[in-house]
């Protein structure tokens, strides 16, 4: 490892001892967070992301409270022993979640809908296109082994 992360992992550790009650509260008010980061497969964790905002926003209440009425074991443990507590960070987590369901489909829809008018878009530059240059550019004619287009006898007939 660098010098840099075993730094960073020095310095949080201590922090984390140091704000002891403080990181108690985090470690178990942030496990949906923990969960997301394992099964989120996206490409920059952006599920995690959203989640975790989520997930912190529900956590810095109970924080805040702990500061304020003295940042002691004791105090983040009866935090933790309550049950609004939880269920207050989980619940916020879990709007995280529907979050990212909701755009997930929202940029779904949206994304359909334009390939479906860039599909409309390239079909009218094809009919352009074979009413400018006739029906050979839709390479539907049947052709001989040298690329040429196949002559019927229908067609000879309708030429002359």
């Amino acid at each position: 490892m660098s010098w840099k992360r075993n730094l960073f992992i020095t310095v949080g550790t201590l922090l984390g001892v140091v704000f002891l009650p403080t990181t108690i509260i985090l470690a178990v008010g942030m496990l949906p967070t923990g969960a997301a980061l394992l099964i989120d497969k996206t490409r920059g964790k952006v599920r995690t992301l959203t989640i975790g905002s989520m997930n912190l926003a529900g956590c810095v209440p109970f924080i805040l409270e702990l500061w304020m009425r003295g940042h002691t074991f004791d105090n983040a443990m009866g935090y933790l022993m309550e049950p609004r507590t939880i269920v207050v960070m989980y619940f916020a987590a879990a709007i995280g979640y529907m979050i990212d369901w909701a755009m997930t489909g929202i940029v779904i829809g949206i994304m359909s809908e334009k390939g479906k008018a860039r599909v409309k878009q390239i079909e009218k530059e094809k009919q352009a296109l074979i009413t400018r240059w006739g029906e050979e550019v839709t390479n539907t004619l049947p052709l001989d082994e040298d690329g040429f287009p196949i002559v019927s006898v229908e067609t000879d007939k309708t030429a002359s």
